[in-house]
């Protein structure tokens, strides 16, 4: 594949890096960036295979070009890439926002990214501290993983592995979602950075032959709702969901509805606004599938591109306490605040301050997170969960 450099390339010798890194998977280690506060850096690994710098450098424009409205929607719940990083002609990774600090949670004593799995199973002695929210809660949960589906599908762009180990939650309200491993993502009728990897379990059986697509997303989309109002991680469309007590009568019913829906044939599936619609309690209306946005279509107005505040609260860690009828603490809210990140330059060799300023000091660095995927059997999370076992999910053990 032949190399073309891009304006916001950053070069990989310019780069000083934490010691240890904060997690490793099958494509490649993410670490913090020294004297850029808010970055992370993932190296793809050697074995990962042929990078599409191209497919990469598309997910760049993107965060750039979008408005102002929609790109602070996009990066206060995506780690999107925002600069490739080379080394010479080759692409050795990119730089995104750093997962917010409030997206962490005390899991078998440590602090660890708080995925969506850990709404699906009944919590266990690792995780019994871990706070669960209420069927109102659930809801603003799925409402906003809602949201941020039809914010990317409305630009054109495929998840493809949408599941419970991309998506985190915020542990405490106000209840917020926060997308990983987005480089893992395309444009419709595009190719990706890297092959797109899949969960099991998470499977669309109508997905077609070229791989997944938009409507994938949306039987995907349907999974997580479902399965999150349920807390239930095998619920399916064609089986009626049991959802937990407390769900208004409204709302159920017109979950119930879409979620038989998405059962349909290919083509068929609620599109995620008919989620966002039914989930909010809103009157239904009927919702049009937009046409596709060709990759080439153009952006929007520019706007600067605005990165989450840095001083962001982190749930405390402490012994589970199962027999304790007392609430566990809620993290603190985010704060407001943003840094910016300055358009990169051509690649030279630079020093990490000519990324700077970036705001606030870096956090204290979290434990190292990896993701392993789960087993055929599909066991409730235990001790460790979430820890690197050495198995690896088709395609991807999440770099």
């Amino acid at each position: 594949m032949t190399f073309t450099p891009h304006p916001s390339d950053v070069d990989r010798n310019s780069l000083v890096l934490d010691p240890e890194p904060l997690g490793e998977g099958g494509q490649g280690v993410v670490s913090r960036v020294q004297g850029a506060a808010g970055f992370v850096y993932k190296e793809y690994l050697r074995q990962t295979g042929q990078v599409n710098g191209a497919a990469l450098a598309e997910l760049v424009d993107f965060a750039h070009r979008l408005t102002a409205g929609d790109q602070d929607g996009l990066l206060t719940q995506c780690a999107w890439p925002v600069a490739r990083v080379v080394d010479g002609n080759r692409v050795t990774g990119f730089l995104m926002p750093e997962v917010p600090g409030d997206f962490y949670g005390p899991i078998g004593g440590k602090l660890k990214l708080v995925e969506l799995q850990y709404l699906l199973y009944r919590p266990n002695w690792s995780w019994a501290s871990l706070h669960q929210p209420d069927i109102r809660g659930r809801l603003k949960i799925a409402e906003q993983a809602a949201r941020l589906v039809d914010l990317l599908h409305k630009h054109g762009w495929v998840i493809g592995d949408l599941s419970f180990r991309n998506i985190l939650w915020r542990p405490g309200p106000p209840y917020r979602v926060f997308l990983i491993d987005c480089d893992g993502m395309r444009r419709h009728a595009g190719q990706p950075v890297l092959p797109q990897a899949h969960t099991p379990d998470w499977d669309d059986p109508c997905q077609p032959p070229s791989g997944p697509d938009l409507d994938t997303d949306r039987y995907k989309l349907a999974l997580l709702i479902g399965r999150v109002l349920c807390q239930s991680p095998d619920l399916r469309p064609g089986r009626e969901p049991a959802f937990l007590p407390g769900l208004p009568a409204e709302v159920a019913a017109a979950v119930r509805d879409l979620f038989a829906r998405a059962q349909g044939p290919y083509g068929t599936r609620p599109v995620a606004a008919e989620w966002v619609q039914a989930l909010s309690g809103r009157r239904r209306i009927a919702v049009t599938r937009p046409p596709q946005r060709p990759a080439t279509a153009p952006l929007p107005r520019a706007a600067p591109i605005r990165l989450p505040g840095e001083e962001r609260g982190s749930v405390p860690v402490r012994t589970p306490a199962p027999r304790d009828p007392s609430p566990p603490p809620q993290p603190s809210a985010p704060a407001s605040g943003r840094a910016t990140v300055p358009v990169a330059r051509p690649v030279r060799r630079a020093s990490p301050g000519d990324m700077a300023p970036l705001g606030a000091a870096p956090r204290p660095k979290p434990v190292p997170v990896t993701r392993p995927a789960p087993s055929a059997g599909r066991p409730a999370p235990e001790s460790g969960a979430g820890e690197d076992d050495g198995s690896a999910r088709a395609g991807d053990r999440r770099g």
